[in-house]
């Protein structure tokens, strides 16, 4: 993938660059009017070798007067139904994040977006560029951050959840079967207006008679035959199931009790059926009796492994890749490995299996306690933003020698201009060859400097995605262990370029110019034909890591949209 904080793109890419502009923004000033982030992005792609797309106004989008609170632009709006629909770009360039949007869920969203779509995307001012190695482990921490944050999001709602149930209120959702809503009162400042939950007498009349007849022992099926023959149609308005009369039958809404999670209680709404024929009802349904039973034509299927490790292990003996297989015993449990392909195919190499769930969970260790590893990781990111540092002071050397040259330019072009207005020298072909050399050599500084600005951006973009790294990556892999499995793979993905299973020993690559020390592995995951749960295959002992309490999983964070 071509970079645009590396060297000058091989193959050129179609970008679209994205200006945003708020009321309060042109107040402020400061590279906010759409002119002046498009200038900065355009200068950018052109410095790299990179061309518009044919997208928008010459591939230029531009919400002027919009919010960056949400997503609900047309400029943004069209962005990502072309990303959805049609690959009709390869980037998406932008001067700052706040120019994207202010919301940080908004921006994790569209990271997971662009990342699952193979679009990248540029900040000029800030830390992210998903076409550099530094970049793409910026990312993946940002969606490690992201998993913890729809956690607490979804804690958070479920609290609230529970808490309306405990206090009997309904939490909304599909209007059970037999009520309707109503408007509550006047409609609110915000314009929402208020809804109760209230019986619909004429059809609860006609619901009732289900409860009536499973008391009297009738089957799901002859339930289903008199609904129909009384012309009452089922929730979706079509021919009544078993399923669907078995599921109302034993819902505890319409006796007047809420139900979440593992708590039930009283509601505040009024029930359909009393406590007493519901009960007696569901005794006989759930007694399985002949008529009574209800089951699908299919069994559940299992839950399938999200392999962490997916494409990234490579066979020491051989080269080939593993491959993810699973099998069951005759218990039907799932067991998961890895092996190499080869192997498995019988061509020349030993199809050793490596438990995944053992292998996985001790590289997620590995990554978690070794603090002599973290340092490696660390170090790694400190060459990358030590180089970039390096091309920062070359750019800023050869930026000031360009400077220095149209100076010096300008002040001869200048000087010339005062003789010849001033009579000392004759404004002859001489003098218009001199006075245009000169000026041609200011045009040409200014064309360099353009460049080499953009380049100077970029440089200091890499160090400052290396100082996000620095600062936060000690506290990703403290917590790799609690994210969900996809942030866990989007991570490794971007740390890791492959792992190497070799006799004893299990070499980790890194993207970032970095090779993690040999490890002694066991015979935990290795070699295993029966899965062990052993994650002390990849641990190295070491002394635990500071913490950092700025965004822990389970805890609230204090992160707002700023502006």
């Amino acid at each position: 993938m071509a970079s645009l904080t590396g060297k000058v793109a091989s193959e050129k890419k179609r970008y679209v660059i994205y200006t945003r502009c708020s009321t309060d923004d042109q107040a402020q000033g400061d590279f906010t009017t759409l002119d002046a982030q498009a200038h900065h992005c355009r200068n950018m792609l052109e410095a790299f070798g990179h061309e518009l797309a044919c997208f928008g106004n010459k591939g230029v989008i531009n919400d002027d007067g919009y919010s960056g609170k949400d997503l609900n632009r047309p400029g943004m709006q069209s962005i990502l139904n072309a990303v959805n629909d049609t690959r009709q770009f390869d980037g998406i360039i932008f001067f700052r994040l706040d120019r994207l949007t202010r919301n940080p869920r908004d921006l994790y969203a569209l990271i997971d977006l662009f990342r699952d779509k193979n679009i990248d995307f540029v900040s000029v001012r800030e830390n992210l560029d998903s076409s550099t190695a530094i970049g793409r482990v910026v990312i993946g921490i940002l969606g490690l951050l992201s998993a913890f944050e729809r956690e607490l999001t979804g804690e958070r709602v479920k609290a609230s959840a529970l808490a309306r149930v405990r206090q009997g209120r309904w939490i909304g959702g599909g209007v059970p079967y037999g009520y309707k809503l109503i408007n509550d009162g006047p409609a609110l400042p915000n314009g929402k207006q208020p809804h109760k939950l209230v019986v619909d007498e004429e059809l609860a009349a006609k619901l009732h008679v289900i409860w009536e007849l499973a008391a009297q022992n009738k089957s799901l099926s002859e339930i289903g035959n008199t609904l129909h023959g009384m012309g009452l149609k089922s929730p979706t308005g079509k021919l009544w199931l078993r399923q669907t009369i078995s599921n109302i039958l034993k819902s505890e809404f319409h006796k007047g009790y809420l139900h979440y999670g593992d708590e039930v209680h009283k509601g505040l709404h009024k029930p359909i059926v009393d406590e007493a024929l519901w009960e007696k009802a569901n005794r006989f349904i759930t007694a399985k009796l002949p008529g009574h039973r209800f089951a699908r034509a299919w069994g559940k299927r299992p839950k399938s492994y999200d392999y962490r490790l997916a494409g990234l292990i490579r066979c020491g003996k051989c080269g080939s890749h593993h491959i993810c297989i699973s099998c069951s015993n005759r218990q039907s449990k799932q067991f998961y490995y890895y092996v190499c392909g080869r192997g498995k195919q019988r061509l020349g190499c030993t199809p050793d299996a490596i438990s995944a769930t053992a292998f996985d969970n001790a590289v997620i260790e590995f990554f978690k306690k070794a603090s002599k590893d973290q340092e490696i990781i660390v170090k790694a990111i400190g060459n990358a933003v030590l180089e970039s540092q390096v091309k920062l002071e070359k750019l800023e050397k050869i930026i000031h020698e360009e400077e220095t040259k149209q100076g010096t330019a300008k002040a001869e072009s200048k000087k010339l201009l005062a003789l010849a207005m001033s009579g000392d020298i004759p404004k002859g072909a001489a003098f218009k060859d001199k006075f245009a050399d000169l000026e041609a050599k200011i045009v040409e500084a200014e064309e360099k400097l353009s460049k080499l600005y953009a380049q100077r951006s970029a440089a200091q973009m890499s160090a400052n995605s290396g100082q996000f790294l620095h600062d936060n990556i000690r506290f990703a892999m403290q917590h790799l262990d609690t994210a969900p499995p996809d942030a866990q793979k989007a991570l490794f993905r971007a740390l890791i370029q492959e792992i190497v299973i070799h006799d004893g020993k299990i070499e980790i690559k890194m993207h970032l110019n970095a090779t993690l020390a040999q490890i002694p592995a066991d015979t935990g995951p290795i070699n295993e034909k029966t899965p062990r749960e052993n994650r002390e295959a990849l641990t190295v002992k070491g002394s635990s890591l500071s913490e950092r309490l700025e965004w822990l999983p389970g805890q609230d964070s204090n992160l707002q949209p700023t502006g």
